[in-house]
């Protein structure tokens, strides 16, 4: 199933945000058929805890709405942005490593080729 063309418009809102903080291991993850009260996951990490804060930052100064809720911005080891339909997560490498969301849900992968732009 693909996103309707705000969810796609959306997406690629936030991972070009992602991406020009130099967030690392950037991915979707596809929860609409799922019980959780989300759409998608993103996930990506940062280097350090600042660079971590700094992405969160970026994203909640950029991104043409407030998030719902908010979350970790103050130790920088995992922020996450609730938008509702997307729900952002921005880790430090170890946390991700021991969180292992990737892992967890790993038959969620969303191509991000669907999403490029043209």
């Amino acid at each position: 199933m693909s996103p309707d063309i705000e969810e796609s418009e959306d997406l690629r809102s936030l991972l070009d945000i992602i991406e020009d903080k130099r967030g690392e291991r950037i991915r979707v993850l596809d929860m609409r058929d799922h019980t959780l009260a989300t759409s998608f996951f993103v996930l990506a990490n940062g280097t350090n805890p600042k660079h971590v804060r700094a992405i969160a930052e970026e994203i909640e100064e950029k991104y043409k709405v407030d998030p719902l809720h908010k979350e970790g911005l103050d130790t920088g080891s995992w922020a996450v942005l609730d938008y509702g339909e997307i729900m952002v997560h921005i880790f430090n490498e170890e946390v991700r490593l021991f969180y292992d969301l990737d892992d967890l849900w790993m038959d969620r992968d969303f191509s991000l080729e669907k999403l490029k732009k043209t």
